[in-house]
């Protein structure tokens, strides 16, 4: 209401009510509608009251794998969920019940309690109770993004979600490979005969880099690789590698667009493009990159996070895996470490001097074949970024540095890596 003649002609109108039944909405109703009625404003909550008072009651029943939830009719105050109960129904929660099935059963609990507390409300028979000072644990608003799957959890966390966000909820989903979201409606436990069967399990790849196009050119062919087995492939850029370029001609003004092209090109994701400014990331507190950093790891998890290398010629490239390895330091961490291995940048990486602690000592490699030409064909896309021979950067030189790496290992091809941490933690 904008005009508090509005207001006023509206609470008017309320006055001459017994009761408001506000049901099946979300909104936070105050004063003066609440004791505008005579008999006050009533609402529904599909959860048993006081103990679950909050948003999404129906989501966290199931979540929480609840067997029993109810539909309470409290009359409303100016605290969320907190008056005076006037009647409760309960209502069973069934192994292979899902969220829509249990709201068509909220429904009819709704009218169950209003069939039998109306008449005693309107006469005043039925004063309510009220709820006490026990203890009341809120559920919070349920949000798209919350219905990703993390399918390295257990098979019955997978099972609560997905029957919690059934329709008409937004419904739980993971992402493909080409970066689309799949929505599950139903899903059920797998018959035993296929316990076992699965000899690898999906991880999760985060690739931290300085810059776009230090992916595809560092790491390039070993993201797609995972990316093709169906790991979760996701990316972290902190500049635009851009701004320091002296003249306007030689700006890409495209680069970080062209960053998303490479990413859906190679099955992977670009999870957050930051803004820091392009070779000054020593000018940023590495607190603020690193906080930032600590905050994306924990909510992505990874199995595995590929950075650059730490005695790289680019300073930006320096800090990006000093700030990474801070992000992810043991004596902070929760639960698993990730493999933290290092990749190196043609014409950062091979420029600097082959000494310690500058020196590039790959201990890891990662064999590519055939999928070098694939790592070839999808630089097009920062074709701006490569030079001519023996520019570090020209396919010739990029080709040729697979090749060595691939004779180190007994391969046609590869992209090779320092193990930076490499911790196992078995159960």
């Amino acid at each position: 209401y904008n005009k508090l003649s509005e207001i006023n002609n509206t609470v008017a109108r309320l006055s001459t009510l017994d009761a408001i039944f506000a049901i099946g909405i979300s909104d936070i109703i105050k004063e003066p509608i609440l004791s505008a009625a005579t008999r006050g404003c009533f609402g529904v909550h599909a959860a048993r009251l006081p103990d679950r008072p909050g948003c999404s009651p129906i989501v966290w029943a199931l979540l929480d794998g609840l067997e029993e939830t109810a539909v309470t009719l409290f009359r409303m105050d100016e605290k969320i969920d907190a008056g005076f109960i006037f009647d409760m129904e309960p209502i069973s929660i069934g192994k292979d019940e899902t969220a829509g099935d249990i709201r068509v059963k909220c429904d009819e609990g709704t009218i169950t309690i209003l069939d039998r507390s109306l008449t005693t409300i309107l006469s005043g028979d039925n004063q309510g109770k009220a709820q006490g000072d026990g203890s009341r644990t809120f559920t919070r608003k349920w949000g798209l993004k919350d219905g990703e799957l993390d399918l390295s959890g257990s098979a019955e966390d997978i099972l609560h979600k997905v029957k919690a966000l059934s329709t008409p909820y937004p419904g739980a989903h993971f992402y493909a490979g080409d970066g689309r979201p799949v929505i599950i409606e139903k899903a059920r436990l797998g018959a035993d005969e296929l316990d076992g069967q699965r000899s690898v399990s999906t991880k999760k790849i985060l690739c931290v880099v300085a810059h776009p196009d230090d992916e595809a050119l560092g790491v390039g062919g070993t993201l797609i690789r995972h990316a093709q087995i169906g790991d979760q492939v996701e990316i972290i850029i902190l500049s635009d590698g851009e701004g320091a370029k002296s003249e306007n001609s030689a700006k890409d003004l495209e680069r970080n667009n062209k960053a998303i092209l490479w990413a859906d090109r190679a099955g992977c994701i670009v999870r957050q493009h930051f803004d820091f400014p392009d070779q000054q990331l020593d000018t940023v507190p590495l607190i603020k990159i690193v906080k930032l950093l600590e905050t994306e790891i924990e909510n992505f998890k990874p199995d595995v996070i590929y950075t650059h290398h730490p005695g790289d010629m680019n300073s930006d490239h320096q800090i990006t895996a000093q700030c990474v390895l801070a992000a992810k330091r043991p004596m902070h961490s929760k639960g698993q470490m990730p493999y933290v291995f290092a990749f190196e940048t043609p014409s950062s990486t091979d420029q600097a001097p082959h000494v310690a602690p500058f020196a590039f000592l790959p201990n890891h490699y990662v064999i590519l074949d055939n999928l070098l030409d694939e790592k070839i064909s999808a630089l097009d896309i920062y074709c701006n970024e490569l030079g001519s021979p023996p520019h570090p950067r020209s396919i010739e030189s990029i080709r040729a540095l697979a090749t060595k790496r691939g004779a180190e290992c007994g391969a046609l091809a590869a992209e090779a890596f320092v193990t930076l941490r490499s911790v196992w933690a078995f159960k």
